[in-house]
């Protein structure tokens, strides 16, 4: 009889538990079927929930007390849902919300929360950068944050920029920062189409990076590419048109001004000369003949830009897919300069089971450049720099003879000077480059617990390219390029990254914790070929290859390679998302430092306060956002050759040996076994800020970043040999800065508009070198000097103190020489001893500016909309070599119509600008502060 009542009892009880909760069990899907998993199930105002498996099926247990209550569904990217918890079975549909896509910040490794990221972090979505008609995303980061300045190297059409994340912060290693592109990296993004691109995350302090430890102290730019979403294709067509014009191009004297100069500058030099010392003057009568040409403008053109892309994303099934192509075309303010890129990406995503995804995403890209000459004296040309010789060139010089043919040395060519014809530079130009190119990766992702994940990427990055440069042979009895001659050369780029890494995210109470762990290798080879040929008899392109020359035939062949191994890791703590701390770590192993300094430990650490959500602070009901964040870390540049640490052989030696001469090797490169990382500690502090809403966003950063042990080359003494020195670690730099942006956005009915400003100041110093550094190297001087107290790269120059104006002004004056005469430029005796020297150079100023500043405008009235931007700089400076040439009278070349209308004629004529002179270029063009 007892055992009948213990029985019945249970029964009783267990019926009692039963009747005490209900099983809820749904499905979370999109609007076309898909299923969604790991989406957040939970009842309202509780902490009891779970989340919804591979297929987006899910059971939730509800207490009886809550049985009117009720469960929030919510996913990152979709608008979250609330349901009556009566029904024991559910069917939700979960719709996407592309304001909250835009609240994700991609690291590179994981995605976050906007509003809970503690670094320093810019981004820029889809929806601007597809307006902007650039040729590469490097180009697209212009004024969109602040505290990264870009610059273009040389404004040739495919040539890369300068990208500078908050300072320089390195002599020799490299300030670019590194690329990730759906967690591959990469130095090089020239090779893909903007109209890919979802979103671009600048990552701007050490918290931010440091999962890339040794190779972020110049930031990271982290690109994630568009994918497939909704559950029809979706297909865009994208077309734009632009034109390039040459603006503030430097005005030249013409043929009229020009003889006159000339003229005066030969009465100037003939003065104490006498016979065949001195110099003829330009009669009438041979001016009458002479042309008045434009050289500059004779080159320049409106160039056209153009961009068409095409795309198809959607979702089959449990298969994403995005298919994109796309052709870009730029021509060159410069004639016969132009770039080509076509380019096809393929990314598609499978959930295979409830408990592996895969995925393959790649980018395949052809570009073609059509080199010329347009800067330095040689730098990717024919015979020396286009644009230098259109500015040399005197206007009486006509392009065409009577017969049509190019006219090369005039026939007065004392008088107006024998520089090349720059419209045939251009026409005989044939100078191409074609890079082929494949980067993407093969994925894996596996859901093997609740928050439990583990990602694998394989990653490939594979190029060639060739490139193929004939200097023909033309002129005046063929003085140019004589003997013409052929160069071609293949460059092969193999790399490999394999990383793989766990993440793992957990809900209790008011708690949240998550973490991040993994490991990377990275294998990266280059292969170049070199061959050269010369003295070609026919000079049809058809006929020109390599075997085909009479001259001597060169050729050059080699391999380098560079690998890193890495572990890293990354924990974070949330409390009533409120309060949030987080810490990283990462080890770098890399092949370019000597065994007893190849590994590296980076760390980072970040608090933050999401004071808005403080009791205190609810019935301030305008403020919707107020976030307190700082962070420190220690992160390094590893950007040096490979094989710094060991000697380097080279067999550019010959050694006599009889009668004949013996090719032998040598060392041509110094090693340092010691060579370590350059180590960069980073703190920064921020403040960001929403009001009604995100009508109003503010945020405001500052940042103090020391970098040390500063990788640079060791200087030796001319006793040691003729071999390159090694690098060694000397210095230490500081950029400390203040970053600010504004945002207001605000809609009307059908009209929209978005105004943002953002500005930077920066501080950049030289801390600690010893010995100084010159740099800036133009022939056998140095323009710039690296020493304690000033930035890096600052101006190393005479400083000018005007014009003298008589011979007494020289007299009472410091020596600067025998030669003289009033109306040569005077300098700044800096040491007081009477003479000008060396000694006098001073530090005149900085390439680096103190404050940048963009302007960004949009404007949208139903389906159309106008965007605008404006960008400044201030208090950098720029040493104009261009002009020291052309104002140098080192031969009969042109001038500037400002130095024509401002030089010196008489006493206190000009202040600014010397007497035309031949004899005095050797004074007047000192390096100094005339050119600045």
């Amino acid at each position: 009889m007892k055992k009948y009542c213990l029985l019945l009892l249970i029964t009783i009880a267990l019926a009692h538990v039963a009747s005490a909760q209900k099983l809820v069990l749904g499905k979370v899907s999109e609007s076309n079927g898909t299923a969604l998993p790991g989406a957040n199930v939970y009842i309202k105002g509780t902490s009891l929930g779970t989340s919804t498996d591979a297929e987006g099926k899910f059971a939730l247990q509800v207490p009886t007390e809550y049985n009117n209550a009720v469960i929030i569904i919510s996913l990152i990217g979709y608008k979250t849902q609330e349901v009556s918890a009566v029904n024991q079975s559910l069917d939700i549909i979960l719709i996407e919300d592309t304001a909250v896509l835009d609240e994700i910040v991609v690291t590179g490794y994981s995605a976050e929360q906007k509003e809970k990221v503690m670094g320093a972090v810019s981004t820029v979505q889809s929806a601007a950068l597809n307006k902007l008609p650039v040729p590469s995303l490097d180009m697209a980061l212009q004024g969109r944050a602040s505290g990264v300045v870009v610059t273009q190297n040389t404004g040739a059409p495919g040539e890369g920029v300068s990208v500078r994340v908050r300072g320089v912060g390195s002599i020799n290693s490299g300030n670019y920062p590194l690329y990730v592109i759906d967690g591959i990296p990469t130095l090089d993004i020239s090779a893909f189409s903007l109209q890919d691109v979802e979103s671009l995350t600048i990552l701007k302090d050490a918290s931010a990076a440091a999962l890339y430890g040794s190779r972020a102290a110049n930031g990271v730019v982290v690109i994630t590419t568009k994918t497939g979403r909704g559950s029809k294709p979706t297909v865009q067509i994208n077309t734009q048109f632009g034109v390039q014009s040459p603006t503030r191009l430097i005005d030249m004297t013409n043929t009229a001004d020009y003889v006159t100069l000339y003229n005066e500058a030969a009465t100037n030099d003939n003065v104490g000369k006498s016979g065949i010392f001195l110099r003829p003057l330009i009669t009438e009568s041979m001016a009458q003949n002479f042309d008045n040409i434009d050289h500059v403008d004779a080159i320049m053109r409106d160039a056209i830009l153009q961009t068409h892309s095409f795309s198809i994303t959607g979702t089959e099934g449990k298969t994403s897919y995005a298919l994109s192509a796309s052709y870009f075309n730029q021509e060159g303010i410069i004639k016969s300069s132009d770039y080509e890129r076509i380019t096809a990406r393929i990314n598609l995503e499978s959930d295979v089971n409830k408990w592996l995804t895969a995925g393959v995403n790649f980018n395949v890209s052809k570009a073609t450049t059509n080199l010329i000459p347009s800067s330095g004296d040689g730098a990717g040309g024919n015979g020396g720099s286009v644009v230098r010789y259109a500015f040399f060139r005197t206007p009486a010089i006509s392009i065409y003879d009577d017969a049509g043919e190019f006219v090369d040395r005039p026939d007065f060519f004392q008088f107006l000077g024998d520089g090349y014809n720059p419209v045939g530079m251009l026409a005989y130009n044939n100078n191409k480059r074609i890079n082929d190119r494949l980067f993407g990766k093969l994925y894996f992702k596996l859901n093997l617990a609740e928050g439990l994940s583990f990602v694998s990427n394989i990653g490939l990055d594979v190029s060639t390219q060739n490139q193929r440069r004939f200097d023909r042979n033309w002129g005046t009895l063929n003085r140019i390029n004589n003997p013409n001659r052929l160069t071609v050369t293949d460059t092969d780029f193999q790399g490999l990254t394999f990383s793989n890494f766990a993440t793992y995210e957990k809900n209790f109470g008011d708690h949240t914790l998550n973490f991040l762990l993994g490991t990377e290798a990275i294998k990266n080879q280059t292969y170049v070929f070199s061959a050269t040929d010369n003295d070609f008899p026919d000079q049809e392109n058809s006929l020109v290859y390599l075997g085909n020359g009479q001259g001597i035939k060169t050729n050059a062949e080699g391999r380098v390679g560079n690998a890193l191994l890495s572990f890293f890791g990354k924990a974070g703590y949330e409390f009533k998302e409120r309060y949030l701390v987080s810490a990283t770590l990462r080890r770098d192993g890399s092949s370019r430092f000597g065994p007893d300094n190849r590994w590296g430990t980076f760390y980072a650490g970040s608090l933050g306060w999401r004071m808005e959500q403080e009791n205190f602070l609810k019935d301030v009901t305008w403020l919707s956002k107020l976030f307190v964040r700082a962070g420190y870390g220690s992160i390094g540049n590893q950007e040096i050759a490979d094989y710094a640490y060991v000697d380097k052989v080279g067999n550019t030696y010959y050694y006599p040996y009889g009668n004949a001469v013996a090719v032998g090797y040598a060392i041509n490169q110094l090693g340092n076994s010691k060579v370590k990382w350059e180590t960069s500690n980073q703190l920064n502090a921020g403040v960001d800020v929403e009001i009604a809403n995100g009508a109003i966003a503010f945020s405001i950063d500052y940042f103090n970043k020391v970098t040390s042990d500063l990788l640079v080359n060791q200087p030796i003494a001319s006793s040691a040999g003729t071999a390159a020195p090694a690098i060694i670690n000397n210095g230490k730099v500081l950029n400390r800065g203040i970053e600010l942006s504004i945002t207001h956005a605000r809609t009307i009915r059908d009209f929209n508009y978005t105004v943002t400003l953002n500005g930077a100041t920066l501080h950049n110093e030289v801390l600690a070198v010893n010995p100084v550094i010159p740099g800036g190297a133009i022939g056998a001087d140095n323009i710039t000097l690296v020493e304690k107290g000033y930035p890096i790269g600052s101006f190393y120059l005479y400083e000018m103190q005007g014009i003298f104006q008589d011979a007494a002004d020289i007299f009472t004056h410091a020596n600067q020489g025998a030669s003289i005469k009033p109306g040569d430029v005077k300098y700044k005796d800096q040491t007081g001893d009477g003479y000008i020297t060396g000694a006098d150079r001073v530090h005149a100023g900085s390439p680096i500016p103190d404050f940048t500043a963009a302007l960004n405008l949009s404007l949208g009235y139903k389906n159309w909309d106008m965007s605008m931007f404006f960008q400044g700089a201030y208090g950098q400076e720029i040493f104009s070599v261009l002009n020291r040439d052309i104002e140098g009278f080192y031969r009969p070349f042109n001038v500037t119509q400002n130095y024509f209308d401002n030089r010196w004629t008489g006493p206190g004529t000009s202040n600014e600008h010397p007497r035309a002179s031949w004899d005095a270029s050797g004074n007047n063009t000192r390096y100094s502060t005339r050119f600045l």
